[in-house]
């Protein structure tokens, strides 16, 4: 349950670009989008987004689209939608944190992962996809405890010596993504903790200030 808010609230309307530079109907129907997003009406959030973005969209316009997609469930095309506004490197982190919002709520945790891993090497001070990694990281670490806890079960109640087992995919690509994203991030913890550290230093150095 507090994933889930976390998932709500990443994908909000600060999330969503309000200020547009296209031709009026376009910035009024932007205007419209943020409004309906703002009332949690999803789908005409996202009609008028697809509105604005039509003829020659720009990549905020179609950031806007996929992130109201993404809320209205929508979810696979939303996130093809924000991939085409990763056009724009301005747009890149948070595109791929709200992809990664989409994919943790579909339970797709290896590409949740991915996501926020390289929203994180992009943005390091960003603590909600920190706090979103941390949620797919424990999430991918419980689900295959469950599977080893199952097919021991299934090992241990096997009745033929002769029986197959089914081939196991090969997660060696997977494990090694995973493991890059809990390095990167306890770097990230590392980092805030040497930062809280050298405020403190810098604390106490300014009461000894006349002594």
């Amino acid at each position: 349950m507090k994933a889930v808010v976390v998932i709500v609230a990443a994908v909000s309307l600060s999330s969503l670009w309000q200020q547009m530079t296209r031709p009026t109907n376009s910035r009024a129907a932007t205007e419209r989008g943020v409004i309906a997003y703002e009332r949690q009406k999803y789908g005409d959030a996202a009609a008028q987004f697809a509105a604005a973005a039509s003829g020659q969209a720009s990549p905020r316009s179609l950031f806007n689209l996929g992130t109201a997609q993404i809320a209205a469930g929508r979810r696979a095309e939303g996130s093809t939608t924000l991939t085409k506004a990763m056009e724009d490197p301005s747009l890149r982190p948070r595109a791929l944190f709200n992809r990664g919002n989409s994919a943790l709520a579909a339970n797709a945790l290896d590409h949740a992962i991915r996501d926020y891993t390289d929203s994180l090497k992009l943005a390091p001070g960003a603590a909600e996809v920190k706090r979103n990694l941390e949620i797919a990281l424990r999430r991918k670490q419980a689900m295959q405890q469950q599977q080893q806890s199952g097919g021991q079960n299934q090992q241990q109640q096997a009745a033929s010596p002769q029986q197959q087992q089914q081939p196991q995919p090969d997660r060696g690509q997977t494990q090694e993504g995973q493991a890059d994203a809990e390095a990167l991030l306890r770097s990230v913890q590392q980092q805030e903790q040497e930062e809280l550290a050298r405020m403190k230093r810098a604390r106490g150095d300014s009461r000894r200030v006349g002594w």
